[in-house]
């Protein structure tokens, strides 16, 4: 008896001048996303926006865990606001909050110390600091060819989000010539910058 698809496992077929299709839903594009196992390819969100510009930086040899927990505490500032606070994390001067997995009991060997001030838990990831700043310089770069009247320094991160890349894999030696796997998942990043000018705004009211 023939068994129904999965709908994490089909593949949706690609059609416009960008390579979209209007049926993709976000709960669509998420799933597959995330297939487990998988490595991630292409962008996971649909590129849309009169001033939009985007980048991309894949299978860097980082933690998952630390890129999501900065991708979520970016989102909604401008690209300087984020470089500047991403430097001052380099710096430990500033931490990013920790709100995933961080309580006892809840996140194993992932919980993170309480910092100064009310934010709670937090840490000052060093290595994927550095490669989100490189990323966002990467998108204002673009944005630099592409508009001549928009300031990248002004344009707003909509969308930046971290997926799993390839598998390093390693093993470890083990007692009596035997040896255990020893994978590491390198990361995907990417990130959407857009422009909200008066005319946009006029047309929202």
């Amino acid at each position: 008896m023939r068994q129904p698809e999965n709908p994490s496992s089909t593949q949706a077929q690609v059609s416009g001048p960008r390579g979209l299709q209007s049926m993709w839903h976000l709960s669509e594009v998420k799933i597959m996303s995330r297939r487990q196992g998988q490595p991630q390819s292409g962008y996971t969100q649909l590129l849309e926006g009169s001033y939009l510009t985007t980048a991309r930086a894949v299978n860097l040899d980082v933690h998952h865990k630390h890129c999501y927990q900065i991708a979520k505490f970016l989102r909604g500032k401008t690209t300087i606001q984020a470089i500047e606070y991403l430097e001052k994390v380099i710096k430990k001067e500033a931490a990013i909050p920790y709100t995933r997995r961080s309580r006892k009991g809840k996140g194993g060997n992932t919980m993170a110390g309480h910092r100064k001030g009310k934010m709670g838990p937090g840490a000052y990831p060093y290595k994927a600091s550095n490669e989100f700043i490189r990323l966002i310089n990467s998108a204002m770069d673009n944005a630099r060819q592409r508009y001549d009247t928009i300031d990248p320094e002004e344009m707003i991160i909509t969308h930046l989000a971290a997926h799993r890349g390839q598998i390093s894999r390693g093993f470890r030696p083990r007692a009596r010539g035997r040896a255990s796997p020893k994978n590491h998942y390198q990361v995907n990043l990417e990130i959407f910058l857009e422009h909200f000018g008066e005319e946009e705004e006029e047309d929202d009211f």
